[in-house]
């Protein structure tokens, strides 16, 4: 029986020296029965001080902290360890983060991964606006944001997902199944709306792929590892324009682009590094 760990952590920061400050996990097998105690919300002792940007988003202040085990003596650290072989899935959104964080504390993978953050960005499509009379950048990102078709999203953060694809009394009725709050920027919360966006990327994935279920998994798996296609600058002067348009137009900054990705090596943006290659080769 194969078993799915979803989990997310918050953190001291986001800096090379940071730490696990809060574990939310859901561990079930692939009937959705739970593994042992099976919900984890645990907050974790750390050595670094909580960092006030961090404080900021998760809301967890330091003295929340005292008394608390550290994250390698948590229930889930020990029941993480206990499952991980290649017959098992370690989810999350954006998980080189927080498996990043993981391996600060000597953590050596053997699951198979699924980041659904990546997996989003393959089988759904922002919607990319090309600039015409009349309107400025501006006015087409806060047009997108305002597009009511789930097909396309502003962008893939978790909570994006959440608002667009599952009801307030969706949500309502899986918490009570685990007894778990929902609450943005919150660890077990963000596991709960997590567990629930696999589910939505399982079907999407075998429509799109044309895949029995048996098969599912294992995309997820590999649209996990593959770099994705970008469709619209994010950032910079450009915002909210294609990078195809950009490429008939400014053909000189994608290769400046291009170059300083090249100087910034395993720190790249790899999905930008592959659609500028794609693009300029």
């Amino acid at each position: 029986m194969a078993y799915n760990i979803f989990f997310d952590t918050e953190t001291t920061g986001i800096e090379v020296e940071d730490q696990i400050i809060q574990i939310g996990a859901i561990i079930t097998d692939t009937k959705g029965e739970l593994y042992k105690k099976g919900v984890y919300d645990e907050l974790c002792s750390s050595r670094i001080p909580i960092k006030l940007q961090a404080m900021s988003t998760h809301g967890i202040r330091q003295v929340e902290l005292e008394g608390k085990n550290s994250f390698d003596k948590t229930e889930f650290w020990n029941d993480l360890n206990e499952l991980n072989n290649g017959d098992n899935y370690l989810i999350a959104h954006n998980l080189p983060f927080d498996l990043g964080m993981l391996e600060k504390h000597n953590f050596k993978n053997e699951y198979q991964l699924i980041d659904t953050l990546k997996c989003a960005m393959h089988l759904y499509d922002v919607k990319v606006p090309h600039v015409s009379a009349g309107l400025g950048q501006e006015d087409l990102i806060e047009e997108e944001i305002l597009d009511k078709d789930n097909n396309i999203v502003p962008n893939y953060k978790l909570q994006t997902f959440r608002y667009k694809l599952f009801s307030k009394e969706e949500e309502s009725d899986e918490a009570k199944k685990y007894g778990v709050e929902v609450k943005a920027h919150d660890a077990i919360g963000d596991v709960l709306v997590l567990k629930m966006f696999l589910k939505a990327l399982f079907f999407r994935a075998k429509e799109t792929y044309n895949l029995k279920n048996q098969e599912v998994m294992s995309k997820l798996v590999e649209l996990s590892s593959e770099p994705v296609k970008v469709k619209m600058f994010l950032f910079g002067k450009y915002r909210g324009m294609s990078l195809e348009d950009i490429f008939q137009t400014d053909r000189g900054y994608l290769e400046w682009l291009l170059r300083e990705q090249d100087k910034m090596g395993e720190k790249c943006d790899k999905n930008m590094k592959y659609t500028l290659m794609e693009l300029l080769k």
